[in-house]
């Protein structure tokens, strides 16, 4: 494996889906309420619409967290721009789905880092890499970390040859016993795992690779430390404030 590997670097609080604690997640108003709890760096999920364009959101489907229903990928962006992203937050009534391209403004505005996982539909991967990409390539500033990351492979593969220069973060549960495999393969710099499944010498073994390791979902600031201990570079979080106050008293 390639020695020479560095870290694509984050922060070491990342906040998961905005300050999604105490806002309705992937929304403008938790992206904006991470920054306003100290935030430097956030994760979102981005799909497209029927007619290609991105949308931050984390499932296939609409119901969990708007007042629209079926797939995203099956209403167009006019429609998706009139629904209600406040689901069971009543403080937040009339929060819009946001397009990305309005995520992009926010961040750029308050100069916060990103972590974008690309959630495509299936069979939709290689038309939801290219919007995204089209979108970075007029939109996102070189000055701030973005770093892709994916569960699925094929986006991977797609961002490794639409944009290479992007990094990317093998996204996993639990490390798998081929992930030096993967990480060639992609072209990956980081490995982004759940923090419950991650052992202190299996991050060991990722960093002595030279690595970036990130653990997800991490809300427990006592979890948060070991990992940090262990050598983890960073946690993603719904509660930002509560791990940044804890982690720098």
């Amino acid at each position: 494996m390639n020695t020479k590997r560095q870290p694509a670097l984050l922060d070491t609080v990342i906040a998961h889906r905005g300050a999604s604690g105490h806002a309705p997640e992937n929304t403008l108003a938790a992206l904006a309420l991470a920054f306003d709890h100290g935030a430097k760096c956030v994760e979102i999920d981005v799909s497209i619409s029927a007619d290609n364009v991105p949308f931050v959101h984390h499932d296939d489907t609409l119901d969990r967290c708007t007042d629209g229903s079926g797939l995203l990928c099956d209403h167009r962006a006019a429609e998706l721009d009139k629904l209600d992203a406040s689901k069971g937050m009543q403080n937040y009534q009339g929060e819009p789905l946001p397009r990305l391209s309005a995520v992009f403004d926010l961040l750029i505005k308050h100069e916060l880092g990103l972590n974008l996982e690309i959630k495509p539909r299936q069979g939709l991967e290689a038309a939801t890499v290219d919007a995204i990409c089209a979108l970075i390539e007029t939109s996102w500033p070189s000055h701030l970390p973005l770093v892709f990351s994916s569960f699925n492979r094929s986006s991977l593969g797609f961002a490794l040859e639409r944009l290479p220069d992007i990094p990317r973060a093998l996204l996993v549960e639990g490390l798998p016993d081929n992930w030096p495999e993967l990480i060639e393969l992609y072209a990956c710099r980081n490995i982004h795992c759940e923090g419950s499944r991650l052992s202190a010498s299996q991050t060991a073994s990722l960093r002595a690779e030279g690595l970036g390791v990130y653990c997800y979902t991490v809300n427990d600031v006592v979890m948060a430390q070991q990992l940090l201990e262990s050598g983890v570079l960073g946690v993603f979080t719904d509660f930002p404030e509560r791990l940044l106050t804890a982690l720098n008293p």
